[in-house]
């Protein structure tokens, strides 16, 4: 445990800092109550009770906002759950409170060490949004094309395949509906809303019953007892008897048989006949349909890719979470510099996420100052030996970062007076004295500016 006051490593049972005197009674407290709801968290994660995982980590950090295991665990639960974003929203504040020895450099560095599994995250991004957008303008059937390549790349995206079951159950199509919930409850077995559809979809099945077979009574054999051995006399009247009797059956055959038979042929022949007539007149009614609607489908495409174009523009700007996303890269590796500069790159008026503008002031905060300074020592080494347009190039880049760098200004001057641009040198001069008179740069200033030309 570290004092809140002089972040001295502490014993968890000491109730008063040793070094500064700190009383840490409430503190512990804090502390206490968040692991409380930490461990909660953990234990739920562990029978993949997602969504109470997620509350109660949030629960955790909520109370103190710097425990690092909890933050932690919340962006595996996120991660899981297919939120790669807010995952690794909460990786990078952890590595903001805590820069060495966090699990949050291994997280974020399976993520980084595969580009192909960055591209489909921001795929699943894009697509999922226009899903979204196109399932709010009614357009169902495109939302679920969308929502279908998103789950495939990111089978575990929640939110993705709960969409996507809402509008199979919308659609009429339950049992594609519930194929989806079915997958996602193994992946989060308490998440409120996939219960809520499960009850809407699921069908009580009964049994088939089963009648108990007719029990066939075995023939019971007669017997009877032989008589006495006695030929006959020939019978011509029994021959005559079989002929008539074969020749009464091929006569009932077709006066009684065969015109049935017949029919049942004739009445099967119109009742196919019926069937294809419905079939060609379906057939016409689809057609027709089509040809009705496929100027409405040409002006929706039209208003799709307008949207598109304003979602772009608007709700969903490519470059700059690629930009956020390159200055996170870069922060962890400790290039601060160049992620002070990819940041220069992003407009914070297009940060619609809560999260991202948090990230980007930790980062912001982390590296612009320290930025500033590598970059006027690298302008000023330019400076020494007379390369002043790439000195001058640098000390911009440095001012950007950090407008009060009296340095970088200072020697900015310095160089446009060495191109003989008394006018520019003059300006850089004059600021320095108009807004930075506690500077050590003041009275050099002062002293070259009267070296100018009037």
């Amino acid at each position: 445990m570290n004092c809140p006051k002089c972040n001295a490593n502490l014993l968890f049972k000491v109730n008063k800092c040793e070094q500064c005197g700190q009383d840490l009674k409430t503190y512990k407290k804090i502390i206490g109550a968040s692991n409380i709801f930490y461990n909660d968290g953990l234990s739920r994660a562990k029978i993949r009770d997602l969504s109470g995982a997620a509350a109660s980590l949030k629960k955790s950090l909520q109370i103190y906002k710097r425990n690092t295991n909890a933050r932690n665990l919340l962006g595996l639960v996120y991660f899981e759950m297919g939120e790669t974003v807010s995952a690794l929203s909460e990786w990078v504040i952890s590595k903001h409170f805590q820069p060495e020895n966090n699990d949050a450099d291994r997280y974020m560095e399976s993520l980084q060490s595969n580009p192909t599994k960055l591209e489909a995250i921001n795929q699943t991004i894009k697509k999922y949004n226009a899903a979204l957008l196109a399932a709010k303008q009614s357009n169902e059937d495109l939302a679920i094309i969308q929502l279908k390549k998103v789950t495939s790349l990111s089978p575990n995206f929640l939110r993705a395949q709960q969409l996507l079951a809402l509008l199979y159950i919308k659609a009429g199509e339950k049992d594609k509906a519930l194929r989806c919930l079915k997958k996602i409850s193994k992946i989060d077995i308490n998440n409120i809303t996939t219960i809520r559809y499960l009850k809407e979809v699921e069908v009580n099945e009964q049994p088939e019953v089963k009648e108990p077979a007719e029990r066939v009574s075995k023939p019971t054999a007669i017997y009877q007892t032989g008589t006495q051995y006695k030929e006959e006399k020939t019978n011509i009247w029994a021959y005559a008897n079989l002929i008539i009797g074969v020749v009464i059956g091929i006569v009932a055959v077709y006066i009684l048989i065969v015109p049935t038979v017949k029919k049942n042929v004739e009445m099967k022949y119109a009742n196919q006949e019926d069937v294809y007539q419905d079939e060609i007149s379906a057939k016409e009614y689809t057609i027709d349909t089509l040809e009705g609607t496929n100027q409405e489908l040409q002006d929706e495409i039209e208003d799709i890719t307008t949207e598109l174009t304003e979602l772009k523009e608007n709700m969903f700007d490519e470059s700059i979470y690629d930009n956020m996303f390159d200055a996170v890269v870069l922060f962890q590796e400790g290039k601060n510099v160049k992620a002070a500069e990819k940041l220069l790159e992003v407009d914070t008026k297009k940060l619609s996420s809560a999260k991202a503008k948090k990230v980007y002031n930790a980062i912001k905060e982390a590296t612009f100052s320290e930025g500033s300074k590598e970059l006027y020592q690298e302008g000023k080494s330019k400076y020494d030996s007379g390369n002043y347009d790439e000195a001058i190039t640098i000390f911009e880049k440095a001012i950007k970062l950090d407008e009060a760098n009296a340095d970088a200004i200072y020697f900015l001057g310095r160089c446009y007076h060495r191109k003989n641009d008394y006018v520019k040198a003059r300006e850089y001069y004059e600021t320095i004295m108009n807004q930075y008179e506690d500077s050590t740069r003041y009275a050099e200033a002062k002293k070259m500016l009267q070296t100018l030309p009037e």
